[in-house]
């Protein structure tokens, strides 16, 4: 088979020992019900809380041969953006395939569901999760088409302010909740944006990921130098969002939702906190 990197692999008929070396994948062969056969994956996969039980195999960038090899995989699921091509040569050496996904939109999450259940020979439960995923995006679609855009500014870090490109699938995400990112015009995944460039486009909406490990308030933003003569920040129309947003999982769709129930709420729905 070819995959989505366009390297030819040699996949078993039914792989029995899988291993994940990315959170989405992970997600992914768990919504297809396929967690038996997932033996293991990344210190990083935390979705659905059983993952976070399967013996792990190290860090997404740099996983252990070590480890994997002692799992006795006949495939293993990687990425073409978070796992080195070095990692898919060591083992093609060692005779275990690599089959690899690259999803930087919705669509191609999408697709990257549909190849893993024909991987692993769940293509009825693939093709009824696509199903139901894709009937959500399109009630999204239709119910913010024809709506004003509102400029969004989704910040992955700020000090120094780094936003999401416009080949990612979290420029996407916005784009189909009815948004316009203001970083639709730089180059790279993860361009720098300067806080001039911001204050000069002025967002309507700032959109942050609550993780584990990043989750400040807006007092922290309103203190920043200069932040606080953002329209969105004189507004407090700073939200934050899940970190399914970080991931082109099934779960991708649960934050379209979310991002376009802020930039567009149905009529009679509270108000949204920013905090």
């Amino acid at each position: 088979m070819t995959d989505q990197t366009g390297r030819q692999v040699d996949v078993p008929d039914r792989p029995r020992r899988i291993v994940s070396l990315a959170p989405n994948i992970t997600e992914i062969i768990y919504a297809l019900g396929a967690s038996a056969e997932l033996v293991g994956d990344t210190d990083y996969c935390d979705y659905p809380p059983e993952a976070k039980l399967k013996p792990h195999v190290g860090e997404v960038v740099n996983p252990s041969l070590e480890r994997i090899v002692a799992l006795k995989p006949d495939l293993v699921f990687g990425t073409a953006d978070a796992n080195r091509r070095e990692t898919a040569d060591q083992l093609a050496r060692l005779g275990i395939p690599l089959y690899g996904l690259a999803a930087h939109n919705l669509a191609q999450t999408l697709v990257s569901i549909q190849d893993v259940g024909e991987v692993l020979g769940r293509e009825t439960e693939a093709q009824e999760l696509l199903r139901t995923l894709r009937s959500r995006v399109a009630a999204v679609e239709k119910r913010v088409s024809g709506q004003p855009r509102p400029k969004v500014l989704f910040v992955v870090w700020y000090r120094p302010l780094i936003t999401a490109g416009p080949q990612t699938f979290i420029s996407d995400v916005i784009h189909r909740a009815g948004g316009i990112s203001i970083s639709d015009d730089l180059k790279g995944e993860w361009p720098r944006l300067s806080l001039e460039v911001a204050l000069q486009r002025d967002p309507d909406v700032i959109l942050i990921p609550k993780t584990a490990a990043f989750s400040p308030s807006l007092e922290e933003f309103e203190k920043l130098p200069g932040w606080k003569e953002l329209r969105a920040v004189k507004d407090r129309r700073l939200y934050f969002v899940p970190e399914t947003i970080l991931r082109p999982s099934p779960r991708l769709v649960d934050a379209l939702e979310e991002v376009a129930a802020i930039l567009h709420p149905a009529p009679g729905a509270p108000p949204r906190t920013s905090r």
